[in-house]
């Protein structure tokens, strides 16, 4: 049996398996808890644009009655509207559907208004934060900023 190499192990080798299974079940649970605090960041994104896009629409119709009588509609142009106009659509229909308590520092920007008289623009802010990463990063940051903007135009046309 001379030249055959022995199979026996070296006493360095015991834990080295343990170590490795170890590092690789921290990565995993690492990994995975990553993913599933950018899903919720991006889910929470989703439902902030989602009623934006809602307000938005609603501000679309809230037609400025004083400049609608006053100037009426052009040919190719929307129904009129204003900032002050868009502004109030908004604030009763984020106070209609509570959005301030479902959003966690829930604002609407102050650039909300209409950038050219026909198109409402919607801007809203909130803060996300992560489930898993949330007591780990509250020391370093308040959370994820999160800033949405819609823009919707209304139907109507004076053509």
């Amino acid at each position: 049996m001379t030249g055959v190499p022995s199979r026996t192990r070296s006493p360095d080798d015991d834990g080295q398996v343990l170590l490795l299974v170890l590092v690789y079940a921290l990565i995993a649970v690492a990994l995975l808890t990553v993913v599933a605090s950018a899903s919720s960041i991006h889910l929470e994104r989703k439902r902030l644009l989602a009623l934006a896009d809602a307000a938005a629409l609603d501000a679309a119709d809230a037609v400025d009655v004083d400049a609608f009588y006053r100037e009426g509609t052009h040919p190719g142009s929307g129904v009129p509207l204003t900032d002050a106009s868009v502004r109030a659509s908004v604030d009763r229909y984020v106070g209609l559907t509570g959005a301030a308590a479902r959003f966690e520092r829930f604002a609407v920007a102050p650039t909300t208004g209409t950038p050219d008289g026909e198109t409402a623009e919607v801007t809203f802010l909130s803060v996300a934060r992560p489930p898993m990463l949330g007591s780990v990063l509250e020391p370093f940051s308040g959370g994820v900023p999160l800033r949405v903007t819609a823009r919707a135009r209304t139907g109507l046309n004076g053509s």
